[in-house]
């Protein structure tokens, strides 16, 4: 199964969620590849710390120039994921045949493959999305997320349109203390949101300091730990795989 991360607007949390996602895959005991296609190279650096900072030879940019990832992943850090690192050269294949990634992408080595793209929609955009089966947009409630959702639904409808289905939309930098006022901004974006949208799930990301404590000190989230912001973002992620596991089965902790 693949999974798309894809948002026009940077400083989403796209990529950590990519990664939140992938390492609750492999905690529960799936094989997952993640496919890095962001230059900003944050996933990278979060799978392949202490393993080397950049890969001249295996990485996506070559994966994508061979049609193929076998010979161009790299075993991360995190037990049960691999990664096929970004790479600065994708800026050099932009206008790569979306349909490329999908023909280059291993059959039956891994149980999930998850890709991170740039916030930006282009020909490696599109063959992300492309592969997908299924594709999660995180939105912050305001006017701009709003205005790159409307345009990835145009893109989607009219060139990739079989994979709209597929979309999905949640919540992220979400402020449970401001739910219940239907006067403040996120509460107002909400309803505009969901009086546009029909695919936005029932999962909201809370703004939350655990969020960079995952990817800069690697301390993990649990349900049971002792700071809210850990466990909403345990059961979050849960909930996400969850949905695409087709399980009801919690991570306590990853």
């Amino acid at each position: 199964m693949v999974i798309t991360f894809s948002s026009m607007k940077g400083g989403v949390g796209k990529s950590t969620d990519a990664v939140l996602l992938a390492n609750n895959l492999a905690a529960r005991g799936f094989k997952v590849l993640f496919f890095d296609m962001d230059t900003n190279n944050s996933s990278t650096i979060y799978y392949c710390m202490g393993i080397a900072e950049e890969f001249p030879t295996q990485n996506v940019a070559e994966a994508l120039t061979h049609r193929t990832t076998e010979g161009y992943t790299v075993h991360s850090r995190i037990p049960n994921i691999d990664i096929v690192p970004s790479s600065l050269r994708l800026f050099d294949i932009r206008s790569i045949d979306y349909h490329v990634l999908k023909k280059s992408l291993p059959k039956d080595d891994y149980d999930f493959i998850i890709i991170d793209t740039a916030p930006t929609y282009d020909n490696l955009v599109m063959n992300a999305l492309y592969a997908a089966d299924y594709i999660f947009t995180p939105v912050q409630l305001d006017f701009f997320n709003l205005t790159t959702s409307r345009f990835l639904r145009s893109h989607l409808y009219d060139e990739l349109n079989e994979q709209v289905p597929k979309w999905y939309i949640y919540y992220t930098f979400w402020q449970e203390n401001l739910a219940v006022f239907p006067e403040s901004i996120q509460s107002q974006f909400a309803v505009l949101f969901e009086s546009e949208f029909n695919n936005i799930l029932d999962i909201q990301i809370p703004n939350t300091p655990a969020t960079r404590k995952y990817t800069q000190t690697d301390e993990k989230v649990s349900i049971h730990s002792r700071m809210l912001g850990s466990q909403r973002l345990a059961v979050s992620f849960n909930k996400l795989a969850n949905l695409i596991t087709g399980t009801e089965n919690d991570v306590e902790k990853f």
